[in-house]
Parts: C-alpha cells; sequence; structure tokens
C-alpha cells in the first residue's frame, strides 16, 4: 500500500493512461463498443477520483485527435462521435466517480437514474441525425430485402411475405423512433451504464484491495433496497395519463409521461429483484442458491418466459406498497442503500 494519497495518485497516472486507452479501444472496435465506459469505470474503482477524471480527460482527447484523423479534418463528420463519446464517458465518470461534494448530495441511485435520463436525451438527439442520413434508410432497406430473400428460400407463405413486403425503411424508422422516445432511450442508457458499472467492479475486485476506500469498489445487495412510498403515486397518475394523452393525442406529453412510468417501472423492478434476492439469501445451502442463480439465467434468456418473470418482478414490487414482504423491512438500514455505490 501506497505512503500518501498523493503518491498513490502519482502512481496512478498510468492506469488512468491505459484506462483511456482502452475505452478508445473499445469504442472503435465494433464488437466491444457496449463496454468502452468499463476501463474508466475501472480506473474510478480502483483508483481516487481525481484519477478517474484524469483517465476521462485523457479519453476525450485522445478521441477527438483520433477522430479528425479519420475524417480528414472535417468537423462535421466527427462532430457525432465527438459528442457522444464525450457525453457518455462525463456521465458515466458522474455517475462513479463523483467529487465528494456531489457525493454527498446525490445518493448512487439517483445519479444513475439523472444520468441515465440526461443520455437518453443526447441518444435520442444523435438518432434522430442518423435517420435524417440517406445511409442509414438505405442500410434498412438492405436488411429487409435480405430477410425478405432468407424467408422466402425457407418457403414462406403468401401471407407473411406480404407482410414483409409492406415493411420499409421509413416504417421502421418511425417504429424505432416510437419506441426510443417513449422510454426506449432510457432504458438503453441505463442498462449500458449500469452494466459497465458492475462489469468494472467486478474486474476491480480481481486486484489488490482498492486504493481508494471512499470510492464504489463492490457490487451491493439490492435485498434492502425500498422505493420511496409517494412513488406509487407518481406511477398511478402516469400510468392513467398516458392512456389520457393516447386517446386525446396530445403526443408531447404522451412521450414525457411514457418516461416517467418507465423510470417508476424501473424503480419497482429493482424493489421486486431485491424481494426475490431476500428470500434467496435466506437459504443456507450453497447448492440451493446455485440452483437459484441458474433457474434465474435460464429464464432470463428464454423468450417469452422472461418478459412474464421480469413483468412479475415489477407486480412484485408493487405489491410491497401494501404488504410487507421482507419481514426484516424494519430492522434493516435506516436508509436505503445506493444501488451499486458501495453505500458511501
Amino acid at each position: 500500500m501506497w505512503r500518501n494519497k498523493e503518491d498513490a495518485e502519482s502512481r496512478a497516472f498510468v492506469p488512468a493512461l491505459i484506462g483511456a486507452a482502452l475505452s478508445l479501444f473499445f469504442l472503435k472496435s465494433g464488437f466491444l463498443s457496449f463496454f468502452f465506459l468499463v476501463p474508466l469505470g475501472f480506473v474510478a474503482h480502483r483508483y481516487y477520483y481525481k484519477s478517474a477524471w484524469f483517465s476521462f480527460l485523457l479519453a476525450v482527447a485522445a478521441n477527438i485527435l483520433f477522430s479528425f484523423g479519420i475524417s480528414g479534418g472535417r468537423i462535421s463528420a466527427a462532430a457525432l462521435d465527438i459528442f457522444y463519446f464525450t457525453v457518455m464517458a462525463f456521465i458515466f465518470t458522474c455517475i462513479t466517480a463523483p467529487p465528494p461534494s456531489l457525493r454527498e448530495k446525490v445518493s448512487g441511485p439517483a445519479r444513475l437514474i439523472g444520468g441515465s435520463c440526461l443520455g437518453a436525451l443526447v441518444f435520442t438527439f444523435i438518432l434522430n441525425r442518423m435517420m435524417a442520413t440517406q445511409g442509414l434508410s438505405e442500410y434498412i432497406d438492405y436488411l429487409l430485402n435480405t430477410l425478405l430473400s432468407t424467408y422466402r428460400s425457407y418457403g414462406i407463405d403468401v401471407v407473411q411475405s406480404a407482410r414483409l413486403q409492406m415493411l420499409n425503411a421509413e416504417t421502421v424508422m418511425e417504429a424505432i423512433r416510437a419506441i426510443m422516445l417513449r422510454g426506449g432511450s432510457f432504458v438503453s442508457c441505463l442498462l449500458m451504464f449500469f452494466i459497465c458499472f458492475q462489469v468494472s467492479a467486478i474486474f476491480a475486485r480481481l486486484f489488490t484491495k482498492p486504493v481508494n476506500r471512499t470510492m464504489p469498489h463492490g457490487i451491493n445487495s439490492l435485498a434492502f433496497f425500498h422505493v420511496a412510498p409517494s412513488v406509487i403515486w407518481v406511477f398511478s397518475v402516469s400510468l392513467f395519463l398516458t392512456v389520457v394523452t393516447r386517446i386525446t393525442g396530445i403526443v408531447v406529453l404522451e412521450i414525457v409521461l411514457w418516461n416517467v412510468l418507465v423510470i417508476c417501472a424501473i424503480l419497482y423492478f429493482a424493489q421486486g429483484l431485491g424481494i426475490l434476492q431476500f428470500f434467496i439469501a435466506r437459504f443456507t445451502w450453497p447448492f440451493t442458491r446455485l440452483f437459484a442463480g441458474l433457474l434465474f439465467l435460464i429464464i432470463l434468456f428464454s423468450p417469452f418466459l422472461n418478459l412474464l418473470f421480469l413483468g412479475g418482478l415489477v407486480l412484485l414490487g408493487l405489491t410491497e406498497n401494501w404488504m410487507p414482504l421482507r419481514a426484516s423491512k424494519n430492522k434493516g438500514p435506516p436508509s436505503t442503500p445506493e444501488a451499486g455505490d458501495g453505500g458511501n
């Protein structure tokens, strides 16, 4: 262990540089692009928050140089790529390595949800810009034609063939835009931030004891996660008004309400998962826990069954507003632990 904080921060220069390089490499690799935030998260988990921000700045600078290089110096060609990487990396660093003043004022779940909301706005903006280009429309048409040719080779019936022929790039893009505006962008950003956070935490635990004792370096249990009782009213009113705005055709308000509804549903999903985790933790036999974990993975990757299971967890989380499903609820911590934030 290093003698003092200054010594540790000075020695963290190389890990910060490596983290920035790996983040850029993952982004440009294609296959690993979804995990481009993991190296930055690893630096945040493993070292002091200043090292995480230094790694972020290095990654942004390297991405600007690289993007301008491959675009031949054209600002218009590199702008979206630079904007996306900078904003997403900034949000993720705020979530994983906030300054002490921000950490004391804003909890981990609040940073995750707030960051996902901001990321959703950025993601939707970039998606709309991409959909306005001719290249994306041509690519979707190519995929649809390839799919139709594949189905025809397998002897698809006339009705299904006619349905596929009715699809075009404009219809597909409108469907994608409608889904993304109504919570799809938020869910996508939330999953990306959460998965990258947890994966980086797992890798940090594989190494020696983290230098940063104030940063999250573990994966918290949701067994004592509770949604505030007032959220049920927000959920109920949003659900009712979503139906009303859908009928009356108030599109802008409907989009806002859909996003509020999705946020509430995710919170209750986390509570339902916490209830499930609470009961699984009561099993004393390791084999029972292993079996429960494997069963969870099997259900999660089973078509249709996974939708029923995930929806059931949301309902389970809602149920606890009226039934104390966790007996030790009042005996738990006086405040809700930060999801994935080490309770710090």
